[in-house]
Parts: C-alpha cells; structure tokens; sequence
C-alpha cells in the first residue's frame, strides 16, 4: 500500500470516528466507501421487527447515477425473507456474493449484540476481493464506533434512550414537524408525548428489594417496547419514570394508545411482585412550545392522575379544558410521586 493510499484510509477513520450521531455516522460511512471502493451502488439498511416479520429501512442510498439520498422514499421497506442473499446473510451473519445481468451484489451483516441488525450492500460489475475487504474492514469500524454511540445515549438497565439524549430527541421531532408544515398547506399529524410513572414503586423496593426493583423497571421497558411502535421514541426519563414520544399521532390517538398501554401493565404479572399498575400524563406537542414545556404539562397531568386514584391515563389539554388544571406549571421539586 502507497503512502497516499494509507493516509487516505486513516483521514477516512478519524473523518469517522469524529462524528456523534448515528444518522451522521451512516452518511459518512458511504461516501467512505465511496472514495475508497469503485462501486455501482451502495445501501445501508436497518432491520425493524413489524408483526413478527423482519422488516428493512433503507438508511442511506448512493447510486453512481445519482447523489447520495437518505430515508428514500421511493424505496419502501420490504421483508428479509424476501430476498434470498439477505436472508441466508441474516441467519448466517457472513457475507453472500450474488451475480445477475446487472453484475455482482455483496451483501455484508451488520453485527449488534442480539445478532444481525442490518445490512450493507454493494454493487459493481466485478468482484474485487481488496475493494470487498475495505468495505468489511470500514464496516467493523462503523459498527463498533455505532455500539458506542448507543451505550452512550441508552440506558444501561432498560436499553431505552436516557435522560442525556432526551432534549436533542425531542427538539428533533419539533423541528421535523416545522420544517414539514412549512413544506405543506396541510395541517401536520400532531406528535404526543407521554410521560409513564410505576405506582408505589417505593413499595416495591421497600418490600422485596432492590433487586427485584431493578427486574420490575426492565419488565416494564420490555411490555413499552412491545407496545409502542419502532418509529416511536422511548426513555427512561429518571429513577420509575418513563416518557414515550408518539409519532404522528393526535391526541385522541395518543390516549387511545396509551391506555392499551396502561392495561398490558395492568394484566401483567411480575415475578414475585406480583401485579403493579402505571399513571400516565399526555400532552400534544405544538409547534412553539418548549421541551421544559411540555414536559412540565404532561407533568402536571401525570400528578393529577397520580393525585386522583392513579392507574389512570390523563390529558394535560382535557383537563385544562375540565378546570381541573391551570395553565400554570407546578414549581419543580413540589411534586411527590410516590
């Protein structure tokens, strides 16, 4: 290997390495390969679970006949098991080689922790062992730089999102749904943000530990994650509590969602615990508001539900429409939720 060709590869590692963010991450991975590797086409997907079915999103496309594209939506997700290469790679975790009219397809895994999360695919009109192997070595490295990523925004009991990356999460939403209404006439799909409290968690600490405690609060992430959707956003906000972001959905929708939630805890039995039950506060996120705003509201209807029977589900809009609520927040540090 030439000098220059060996400090391309290492400015291509640190370009990399340098980045925070996931969907950053992805798009440099590609226009990595890009000027590494001569390549027709090159795809990075993501593999979702929807109705038992492992589903893909494509993350990020380039096609030498077009710029680099990301969330394409003229590629719609379609299922693993369609796609025989990306199947027997899904089973296998090793890379398949394919050939067609078109030339040769290489299908690489992208390796987490429970097994393969996605794919990369690349193709050319030869296949070339050295260009193949740049492409696996780049991936190893997206994928580890990936897994530190996401222990570092995650939750290390839960696997949810943490209380760090909560405020960029949600000013993310709030700026997708400005930029969307200002793109169109039509009035946006609102988005919900809910926040979920564990009734008398106290008690259960108190009365069988903390051990136990800890099983109950990735029990009760486990039954979120089963509940809501993989486009919704789920954190563990702090200590019992739990915010779930819902994507375009109204508020009606919202209640209706998070009181199906609210009954799978319900119906739920929890080793040695036995059976817990959750308040939920809801409010619509607007397009002005706050992240400290809207929290302080679904706050406040999470302490009214708290305060008037709990296992219960209560709009911050719903009940300022009742007079039950005011407009005004709560100071923080009044409210006792246990």
């Amino acid at each position: 290997m030439t000098k220059d060709n060996t400090s391309r590869l290492l400015e291509s590692v640190v370009r990399l390495t340098s980045l925070r963010d996931q969907h950053s991450l992805e798009i440099c991975l590609i226009k990595t390969l890009q000027e590494l590797i001569p390549a027709g086409q090159i795809r990075l997907f993501e593999i979702f679970r929807e109705s038992d079915k492992q589903m893909l999103k494509l993350l990020v496309e380039l096609d030498s006949k077009r710029s680099l594209e990301s969330e394409t939506e003229n590629h719609l997700p379609h299922c693993v098991e369609d796609d025989p290469d990306l199947t027997k790679c899904f089973t296998t975790g090793k890379k398949q080689v394919s050939t067609d009219v078109s030339g040769v397809r290489v299908v690489h895994p992208i390796a987490g922790l429970n097994g393969v999360i996605g794919f990369l695919t690349v193709r050319n009109e030869a296949y070339v062992e050295k260009d193949q192997a740049v492409a696996a070595s780049f991936l190893h490295i997206y994928q580890n730089y990936l897994q530190l990523i996401n222990d570092n925004e995650r939750d290390t009991l839960t696997g949810l999102l943490n209380r760090k990356t909560f405020d960029e999460r949600i000013m993310a939403v709030m700026s997708a749904r400005r930029a969307g209404r200002r793109a169109s006439d039509i009035k946006e799909v609102q988005c919900c943000l809910g926040i979920l409290d564990i009734d008398h968690f106290k008690k259960v600490n108190d009365q069988f530990g903390h051990l136990y405690g800890d099983e109950v609060l990735l029990l009760f992430a486990q039954i979120m994650t089963r509940a809501f959707r993989d486009d919704d956003q789920l954190f563990r906000y702090g200590g019992e509590e739990f915010v779930v972001v819902l994507k375009d959905v109204d508020l009606t929708i919202g209640l209706t969602v998070l009181e199906r939630f609210r009954k799978a805890v319900e119906s739920y039995h929890f080793p040695q615990v036995g059976n817990i039950t959750a308040s939920v506060g809801v409010v619509a996120i607007g397009e002005q508001d706050l992240p400290t705003t809207i929290v302080g509201q679904a706050d406040q209807a999470l302490y009214f539900a708290k305060e008037n029977g709990r296992n219960q589900v209560c709009a911050y809009e719903r009940l300022l429409q009742e007079g039950k609520l005011t407009s005004v927040a709560p100071i923080e540090g009044d409210i006792e939720l246990f």
